[in-house]
């Protein structure tokens, strides 16, 4: 499986260039057969198609999965009752991207009969990643996320959860095209798909089981990476792979020895949350991190890490021996 072809997808606004760029990089070193497709917005396709302008590259024009007026459409149509409907319409795009992710995975594996993995455009990768074994994906978890309206939303879809499960929230989720059939399977079970077209569908999977679940506004109340990765476990028992990746705290670019570091102690991918409205994030990308600052978030990162594996491992074996 050496030479296995790997297709990303990512939906990434012009903010994110720099970061998608070195990424892309890291991967085509880390891959061999690498097709990189970046989802953005129409007033920047020309932009990234001029910036990526590579043979593995493909621009997709997010307009051709699904517009935001439409998606805004959906919304509207679905939220006539809806007791938070201003507070909700200010994080709209950040639903509408997760919308974008999954109806392209969704449609992609279908008709190419290939496998895809879904990543973040704010995440670089370090170090390679075995997204599959064979034609199955591997399950990867993080002990560093655990949002609990995500899983009641999920639990609204599927109608059921695994009994012991860590977050997916990885930055990235590989799916075969057994997950993508299970995951179908699931969906539809939850709404007909009917004569809407995939992005359609998923749109009001996303809102109406949000809608449904959440009486009150809670910001952040779906996750397409808790609802795949939460599919997949159903899907076949299996364990998670936990990782350890980089992400809260930073407030700089990693330096290369900071990066070759990470790699010796195995952190897989670095997040840079340079959109988010707090200090530590604004700028971040003009500036280098700090080692103090660095070591203190690896050294308190690993603890963590390591004492919820344990944690983990003892739940997930102990379900085991019950049943």
């Amino acid at each position: 499986m050496q030479n296995e072809k790997i297709n990303i997808c990512q939906v990434s606004l012009a903010r994110d260039i720099s970061i998608v760029k070195e990424n892309y990089f890291n991967f085509k070193k880390l891959y061999k057969n690498l097709k990189f497709y970046i989802i953005c917005q129409n007033k920047d396709f020309s932009l990234f198609t001029s910036t990526f302008d590579f043979e593995n590259c493909k621009i997709v024009n997010e307009d051709e999965i699904l517009s935001l007026k439409d998606f805004r459409n959906i919304f509207i149509n679905l939220s006539k009752n809806l007791t938070y409907k201003e507070e909700f319409e200010q994080r709209l795009t950040w639903y509408y991207q997760q919308v974008l992710k999954l109806s392209f995975a969704i449609d992609f594996i279908y008709k190419s009969k290939e496998k895809i993995v879904i990543w973040d455009a704010d995440t670089i990768i370090l170090k390679k990643i075995n997204f599959f074994n064979g034609n199955v994906s591997n399950n990867f978890g993080t002990v560093f996320e655990f949002h609990k309206p995500y899983y009641l939303t999920t639990k609204r879809i599927f109608g059921i959860l695994p009994l012991v499960f860590i977050s997916s929230l990885t930055q990235f989720i590989s799916i075969s095209l057994e997950d993508n059939y299970t995951l179908n399977k699931r969906l539809n079970s939850f709404i007909k798909k009917n004569s809407l077209n995939t992005s359609e569908w998923i749109s009001n999977i996303v809102l109406k089981s949000i809608f449904d679940e959440h009486k009150i506004y809670n910001g952040s109340m779906f996750s397409e990476y808790e609802l795949i990765g939460l599919s997949k476990i159903l899907q076949n028992r299996s364990k998670q792979k936990a990782i350890f990746t980089l992400r809260s705290g930073l407030n700089g670019r990693l330096t290369n020895l900071q990066k070759k570091i990470c790699t010796l102690i195995n952190t897989y991918h670095v997040t840079y949350e340079h959109s988010h409205p707090v200090i530590a994030s604004k700028g971040m990308l003009d500036r280098k991190q700090t080692y103090n600052r660095f070591f203190k978030i690896i050294i308190k990162d690993l603890v963590k890490f390591y004492l919820r594996i344990v944690k983990y491992n003892f739940l997930f074996y102990k379900k085991d021996l019950k049943n």
